[in-house]
């Protein structure tokens, strides 16, 4: 019954779970209001979730998100925060920008490219190094639009290995 969603589904689901993080009950027509979408559009895809085992609906009634929805909720939220920070912290690009670019990053990749990419951010964040050597040197570079000499000349036995 679950099955991967596109960019649009996706965007009704968080809508729903935002929605639910403020209110106790909603129905179709509160989804179609915070996201100034029409009525029959919003029916329609709300039907999709349904099918696609995310949400509990039935017609007019009221809409929950299923044990599948949240955790897809949870990934979106993860994986957008995750590039998010790679983004704003490593290549140093404002944050609005950065959360632009984190959606546009995630659903133009494959699933396992975005999924292998997500873990080694996720890696690089967690790493006890906490800012790799290399890491610092590409801000730098970002900065000041040049290599140094001492990464031109690297063989892995200066900035990036800290020997």
């Amino acid at each position: 019954m679950e099955e991967k969603l596109t960019k649009s589904l996706e965007t009704y689901l968080l809508a729903i779970d935002t929605l639910l993080q403020n209110k106790e009950t909603i129905i179709v027509k509160d989804v179609a209001q915070y996201l100034n979408f029409g009525g029959a559009t919003t029916a329609d895809a709300i039907k999709k979730l349904k099918e696609k085992g995310y949400i509990n609906y039935k017609p007019y009634g009221n809409i929950t998100l299923t044990s599948s929805g949240k955790d897809a909720v949870a990934v979106k939220k993860y994986r957008h925060n995750t590039i998010t920070n790679f983004l704003n912290k490593v290549l140093d690009i404002d944050l609005k920008d950065a959360e632009n670019n984190a959606d546009i990053i995630e659903y133009s990749m494959t699933e396992d490219v975005l999924t292998r990419f997500v873990h080694f951010m996720d890696f690089m964040e967690q790493c006890t190094c906490k800012e790799p050597k290399w890491v610092k040197s590409c801000k730098s570079s970002l900065k000041t639009g040049k290599v140094s000499a001492k990464c031109k000349s690297c063989s892995g036995g200066c900035c990036c290995s800290g020997k």
